[in-house]
């Protein structure tokens, strides 16, 4: 059984034709009792009766029952039968319960339309003409109230239309005005977005893996339980910038570019666990628009400025190399020479052995600031773990989860790919658990990274003969300054965390 959806108007035509019967019956009333002096007969009694039964039946009648199948109807040709019958015991044509008989066909127009209207409309002209041909009246004396009946159906189709128009364009206004309200909200995100941009230029902090990384945040933010990452394409081939959100159990993929008006400088992937629709694809695609000219401007400047940049650092580090570092080497050999002298001055001494592991420090500074210009800049952490993890199959899954605001420095990325690479998999091949997650926080010269598997977990100091990843893994640590940790995690498993620089 089913139930349309009532509009507003149609509870308020109801109620006011519902008002109208009401006076219409008191009307009829009054009417019958002038003309019979106050006296009824048997007749004028029970037309009474039926026509209040008609009235308040169809005042009691629930709405939902007129929109039922056939319901309409059912109840309208119900009342055209009880109005026609106190029209009958009341004179025919000239009962004062002829206007009250137009109710049912009404009734039927306003839940019906027009087809439904004519078809009681002219089941109620059929009863009344059958009713003037049995009590001898001429025909030509029903036509003002079969005129009527047809009327009535017209003007109340003409007004349900109206109405209906007016119902579906307040409609179309309010989808409309919130379509509107959703594009201003969606211009001041791009807005946001526009504005940060400019605040990181003016700042002269505004790179390619920040961009990417705010960007990325945003629109994950906008879905939750996605995840997703953003592909810059360069001359080498595709560069992964940011990654971000644990995949769903069953994601939907999908893929937005990254373009201008003459090229596509990347591509964002997303994985989300509803389908988007149309809608919420455009809204994204105009979030990204922004970001795109700022990619394609850094890559313009990358291009413009590449060479000079690249000869810049060659010249850098050999001026480092051969002037500030042998000064201090010379530095740090008269300081030993001073505190030899001073041997039998225990307090000077002392001060010129702290400043000699200080001079030390910076030649170690200096030395590391001289591969990091020698080597040039190369793929983010994020780009080279998950091309470094791609191979690996089946369970358990890898997902790689990094907030990387700039990569590290060229003389320790090698190292600390290496080293998160290898507790990858070795989680893979041995922690036997359904999921691995790479996840830290990356900012340049220092950062935390960790690898966590929901495995069985092991002991990290049993170390198997022939193998030696562990080992490995601690040497590079100790070789780039930092520390290596493994432990539990809770519930099962086993954390590998990696920290370098200060935090």
């Amino acid at each position: 059984m089913t139930v349309a959806v009532p509009a507003p108007w149609e509870f308020r035509l109801h109620r006011s034709v519902t008002i109208g019967q009401f006076v219409v019956l008191i009307l009829a009333v009054v009417i019958d009792l002038l003309a019979s002096e106050g006296q009824p007969d048997g007749d004028s009694l029970l037309a009474i009766g039926v026509a209040t039964l008609y009235v308040l039946g169809s005042a009691a009648v629930p709405e939902s029952w007129y929109r039922l199948r056939f319901g309409a109807e059912a109840i309208t040709l119900i009342g055209a039968f009880f109005t026609i019958t106190a029209v009958t015991l009341t004179g025919g044509v000239a009962s004062p319960y002829i206007l009250l008989s137009m109710g049912p066909s009404i009734f039927a127009t306003i839940y019906g339309g027009l087809r439904t209207g004519l078809t009681t409309g002219l089941l109620s002209i059929a009863l009344l003409t059958l009713v003037s041909l049995a009590q001898g009246q001429p025909l030509t004396a029903a036509l003002p109230a079969m005129g009527l009946y047809i009327a009535f159906v017209l003007l109340v189709t003409v007004i349900r239309r109206l109405l209906e128009d007016a119902h579906r364009q307040a409609g179309e206004l309010a989808e409309a005005t919130e379509s509107a309200t959703q594009k201003l909200e969606n211009l001041e995100e791009i807005h946001g977005v526009l504005l940060r941009l400019s605040e990181d230029i003016s700042a002269g902090r505004l790179n390619a893996v920040e961009v990417a990384a705010d960007t990325l945040e945003a629109i994950l933010a906008r879905i939750p339980g996605s995840s997703g990452r953003l592909v810059l394409n360069e001359a080498e081939g595709p560069v992964i910038l940011a990654s971000r959100g644990v995949p769903a159990q069953e994601p939907h993929p999908y893929q937005v570019p990254l373009s201008t008006l003459d090229s596509t400088v990347g591509t964002l992937e997303l994985l989300t666990p509803e389908p988007l629709s149309k809608p919420d694809l455009i809204d994204i695609e105009a979030f990204v628009q922004p970001v795109s000219i700022a990619f394609a401007n850094l890559q313009l400047l990358q291009n413009i400025v590449g060479s000079a940049v690249a000869e810049e650092r060659i010249r850098l580090a050999r001026e480092m190399h051969d002037d500030i570092g042998p000064s201090l080497a010379s530095l740090g050999l008269a300081l030993d020479m001073a505190a030899m002298q001073q041997a039998h001055h225990p307090e000077l001494s002392a001060d010129l052995k702290v400043l000699r592991t200080n001079v030390t420090k910076l030649v170690e500074d200096v030395r590391a600031s001289v591969a990091d210009l020698r080597i040039a800049p190369g793929p983010t952490l994020t780009a080279r773990l998950l091309q470094s993890t791609a191979g690996l199959d089946g369970d358990p899954q890898v997902v790689v989860d990094l907030e990387e605001r700039r990569p590290p420095r060229p003389a320790v990325i090698s190292d600390l790919t290496s080293i998160i690479t290898e507790a990858t998999r070795n989680a893979h091949n041995h922690s036997g658990g359904s999921q691995i997650l790479v996840s830290g926080r990356i900012d340049r010269s220092r950062g935390v990274c960790s690898v966590i598997d929901d495995g069985a977990g092991f002991d990290p100091t049993y170390e198997p003969d022939g193998h030696f990843g562990l080992i490995g893994m601690r040497e590079r640590a100790e070789k780039i300054g930092a520390k290596i940790s493994f432990q539990p995690t809770p519930g099962g498993g086993t954390t590998v965390t990696v920290e370098w620089g200060n935090r």
